[in-house]
């Protein structure tokens, strides 16, 4: 029989964090052993009361049932063991495995969302058209709102894996995969391989997060940018856990340390991406965490410690006198050890080319449009009507980060708390065993991203995604924590967070159902997934409760299993709303393969990409229903999309041989969209001009 270490078994029981399980366990496997072995093996008890409840067990009346269960209790030990030395030697693979999983759940060919998807889709669509891979053109007119990068992407995989939408929401997925990589990479150097994984599965697991990795949006790609640019640059002044581990010395913070001439390149490369992605704020906003905080380690390392006894204003004006004074040193010592220079002349590199290139072949429109209409323009004033307070991104982000967000209030508490503590001690950042350096890296990552949006004039809630690594890293380092203390930190707020579970999932069904009423028509089977939430709520606290590890396991399968229904079967459900891909594709099977069309009046991205190719507009004049009429007489092919309340001042131009030929609600529209285009000779007379009859031969 093959002989484990109790000590093994016990840290691959504790996932289970069933102790009564794991006593049983324990005495069965040492009777196992007891009773199958001429010369008893020597082992080291798990505990000591185990050690004296053996002894007054009676060998013989338990023979019976080691008999039919040992086989069974040690194949169970050995897979959980083999699994769990799986995770821990080859982390990057199971990571990358379980995204896999997750990232593919919501690839089904669900037809593009209004307004962004479909606009950026369109774009891309036209650079494989035209072979025109530098200025960006959304049907015909120049498309000044987003740099290329993105389009970039989605063009490339269009000429790989042809044009539809799981094409165009590739790149999203594989950026939520290369930034679930270098959380797993600032875990385990920080922290542990567990919390490694647990943050990036906890990253995985959040809602917006899932929604932006099967989004043909930029948001992703800018995050992965981010997220790798700012690791490159911090690795070198952080604490090593893993040396720790391997040589019992002290964590200390690398102070005197500098970033490699390799990594600042690659990471300036990055950032000239992230500046190709969404403008000045990829370069911008990872250097302002990475040269704040390093900035911040080089001031407070030269501090000489204090003991806490002193009062509090004095401990304040002595640390300010000393950052005063140490400030401008240690200013001129990051940018040296960051090699900002390097950093800065490879984003330079690799972003000014195109931006050089499309401002020339476009008189410098282009420029002008992006720079001072959507980076300065969007910070000083709300444009589309997307506007709210200062604490519009920090609500925000509990919607968009949950189902862990029940639990980021509590992990910026508790970590704010500990680096209170470490200050108020006059311990300088490297103590030990307080994770204070990535700690503080964490909370200013976040401040950073959520701080500086909340202050433009314009806000979207993916303006923040790039916080959400370290919200992850950071609610990841608290569990953990509680796992290693097999107990809560704060109870009580904990178990306002399961609340917060059941909560969101009960809100999410609302939602749900309240949109079925106001456009989302055939979305009420999706409801269902809000009880996700709930189940898991109840079974945290009915299981989980006194089991940390428990919970951890639980929270990611919980995250995992939501998020991937979200962006799969239930948006599937909700998609059926989203009639107007299907109203163009209704076209082109009427024109006989690829029909032309025309807006009356109102023009969406859908329509522009669904149309494969330029959709004709007219200017809104008095010509506009006879130069409209005029389209339908250019041949067979042409399709006339209209809104319903406005087919009355075309009737009455429209020739003999047009009508209505089709009909769709949009996604929250109050009215239906027409489709106009020479009649079948089989279509009954009496239908071909009017609006009211809804189901119509062809």
């Amino acid at each position: 029989m093959q002989v484990f270490d109790i000590y093994v078994i016990r840290l691959s029981l504790d996932l289970w964090c069933d102790q009564t399980i794991y006593q049983s366990f324990c005495r069965c496997f040492l009777l196992v052993l007891k009773s199958s072995t001429r010369n008893p093996v020597p082992l080291i008890p798990a505990s000591q009361s185990l050690e004296r409840s053996l002894l007054k067990i009676h060998v013989h009346s338990l023979k019976s049932l080691i008999r039919t269960d040992s086989n069974t209790v040690l194949s169970g030990a050995t897979f959980m063991n083999r699994f769990i030395s799986f995770m821990t030697h080859h982390s990057q693979l199971f990571v990358a495995a379980v995204a896999l999983v997750v990232l593919t759940s919501g690839f089904i060919g669900m037809p593009f969302w209004d307004e962004d998807e479909p606009r950026f889709a369109a774009i891309a669509q036209t650079m494989v058209e035209t072979g025109n891979w530098t200025v960006p053109l959304f049907n015909g007119e120049l498309a000044v709102d987003k740099p290329v990068l993105m389009h970039w992407c989605m063009a490339a995989c269009f000429s790989v894996f042809g044009m539809n939408e799981i094409a165009a929401r590739l790149p999203a997925a594989l950026a939520a995969l290369l930034t679930s990589l270098a959380l797993l990479r600032l875990g385990t150097r920080c922290f542990s391989t567990a919390t490694g994984i647990v943050a990036a599965l906890a990253y995985l697991g959040c809602l917006l997060v899932a929604i932006e990795a099967h989004a043909a949006t930029p948001d992703s790609i800018l995050v992965a940018l981010s997220t790798w640019a700012t690791l490159l640059l911090v690795e070198p002044f952080l604490p090593d856990k893993r040396h720790q581990h391997r040589t019992k010395q002290p964590v200390q913070v690398n102070n005197s340390s500098s970033v490699s001439m390799w990594h600042a390149g690659l990471a300036g490369s990055l950032l000239g991406l992230g500046v190709l992605c969404k403008g000045p704020i990829g370069y911008i906003g990872p250097l302002v965490v990475v040269m704040g905080w390093v900035w911040l380690v080089q001031c407070l390392s030269t501090e000489k410690e204090q003991p806490g006894v002193g009062r509090l204003k004095e401990q304040v004006l002595s640390t300010l006198r000393h950052v005063f004074s140490e400030g401008i040193p240690a200013a001129f010592r990051t940018i040296q050890q960051t090699r900002l220079l390097t950093v800065t002349a490879a984003a330079i590199l690799v972003a000014a080319p195109w931006y050089v290139s499309v401002g020339v072949q476009t008189d410098w429109e282009w420029t002008k449009g992006f720079f001072f209409v959507h980076n300065v323009g969007r910070f000083v004033a709300p444009m589309e009507r997307h506007s709210g307070g200062l604490l519009f991104h920090p609500l925000t982000m509990l919607v968009g980060f949950y189902p862990w967000s029940c639990f980021l209030p509590l992990a910026i508490f508790g970590t704010t708390r500990q680096l209170w503590k470490t200050w108020r001690q006059g311990q300088s950042p490297d103590i030990e065993n307080l994770h204070a350096p990535a700690l503080s890296l964490l909370l200013l990552w976040m401040s950073v991203w959520v701080g500086g949006f909340s202050l433009a004039a314009t806000k979207l809630p993916n303006y923040i995604m790039p916080a959400y690594p370290a919200a992850a890293l950071l609610v990841a380092a608290l569990a953990m924590e509680a796992v290693k203390r097999s107990a809560w930190l704060y109870p009580r707020w904990m178990g306002i967070g399961v609340g917060g579970i059941a909560f969101g999932g009960i809100a999410t069904s609302v939602t749900i159902l309240v949109g079925s009423f106001y456009g989302l028509t055939g979305s009420e089977p999706a409801a269902i997934i809000g009880l996700i939430p709930v189940a898991g709520a109840f079974w945290l606290v009915w299981r989980s409760r006194q089991r940390p590890a428990y919970a951890v396991t639980t929270m990611v399968f919980l995250g995992l299993l939501y998020s991937s229904l979200a962006v799969g079967p239930a948006a599937a459900w909700i998609s059926r709303a989203n009639t107007l891909p299907a109203l163009i594709r209704e076209a082109h099977a009427h024109a006989g393969g690829h029909a032309r069309i025309g807006a009356y009046s109102q023009i969406t991205p859908n329509l522009v990409y669904y149309a494969k190719g330029l959709v004709q507009r007219w200017a809104h004049d008095s010509d506009r229903a006879e130069k409209a009429a005029a389209f339908l007489l250019t041949g067979p092919d042409a399709v006339l999309v209209i809104p319903e309340n406005q087919f009355n001042e075309l009737s009455s131009f429209l020739p003999e041989t047009a009508g209505v030929v089709g009909r769709a609600r949009p996604l929250f529209k109050n009215q239906d969209f027409l489709l106009v285009g020479t009649m079948k000779e089989s279509a009954p007379a009496v239908t071909k001009r009017t609006a009211s009859v809804r189901s119509m031969k062809k």
